[in-house]
């Protein structure tokens, strides 16, 4: 097991698990490395030593990733929203071919073309239905103590799903739902606490961010396990609904942004970096 390039992995899968709009889990599909990690998580219990040994590298690279990314996010989409989407789009569509081979298009069973065009509408929908409530949603919740707690444990739990499941991407779905800019801010907060050794700065985060951390966890668990059932008995078709999530993604990431405000340098240059995102998935997919 190559634990640099496995790392290398992880460290795309965090990225995608920070920025709106991107699934880190379909990266993982396309890194051929889904599977593997699906297992390890759910024999973790039972095979504690080799599901660890597996699952490290890629811990790692996602706390890198995510760590890393974290403070400049919210200025990279601000200042370039459309080159920085159109880079992260093309990891996203670079795993398309993987998926489609997974999905076994060419059977033609009208059962998962089915699947297929149910969930690029709604998803499609989803994103044009997003209204400017959620910010309202998010500012009720945090009026109560007992309620933001209860709140963030759902929240995470929801957030989990979409960590597992590929072409579903958890972040937008928090900012669909309000949560995903004071989560984004509870974490850089407790980066700047730890680096610079303000630990009250950093406990002052913890009533949001535990119980967010803790439905995250339960979920992935809970989740990880439905997923590899789901793959076991239909995979064909889990991935014909995961192929829908995918090409439903141009529509849900740029649907936001406004395009007639993006510049002839910017659109360039987000074509390029769109190429880019797709050469280095192909480039990182294969067997670990």
């Amino acid at each position: 097991m190559n634990y640099v390039k496995e790392m290398a992995r992880g460290l795309l899968i965090g990225v995608a698990g920070i920025v709106p709009g991107v699934s880190g889990g379909t990266l993982a599909v396309s890194m051929g490395v889904y599977d593997r990690i699906i297992g390890a998580l759910t024999h973790l219990f039972r095979k504690p030593a080799e599901s660890v040994r597996i699952l490290f590298p890629y811990g790692v690279g996602m706390a890198a990733g995510m760590g890393g990314l974290a403070f400049g996010i919210e200025a990279l989409f601000g200042a370039f929203p459309f080159a920085a989407s159109m880079a992260f789009l093309g990891l996203i569509l670079g795993g398309l071919p993987a998926l489609l081979k997974k999905a076994d298009m060419k059977t033609g069973e009208v059962k998962k073309y089915a699947l297929f065009l149910a969930v690029f509408c709604g998803m499609v929908l989803l994103a044009i239905s997003e209204g400017g409530e959620e910010k309202a949603a998010a500012e009720l919740a945090f009026s109560h103590t007992g309620t933001r707690l209860l709140t963030m444990i759902c929240v995470g739990l929801i957030a989990s799903v979409t960590m597992v499941v590929p072409g579903v991407s958890g972040t937008m779905l928090l900012m669909m739902m309000g949560y995903y800019e004071p989560v984004l801010h509870a974490f850089n907060q407790v980066q700047a606490g730890a680096v610079s050794g303000d630990w009250q700065r950093v406990m002052d985060q913890q009533e949001l961010l535990l119980p967010f951390v803790f439905g995250l966890t339960a979920g992935i668990f809970l989740c990880a396990k439905t997923m590899e059932t789901l793959l076991k008995r239909w995979s064909e078709a889990v991935y014909a609904a995961v192929c829908g999530l995918v090409v439903s993604s141009p529509a849900v990431i740029l649907w936001g942004i406004p395009l007639k405000e993006t510049g002839a340098a910017e659109a360039v240059c987000g074509l390029i970096l769109m190429a880019g995102g797709i050469f280095l998935v192909i480039k990182m997919g294969g067997e670990p």
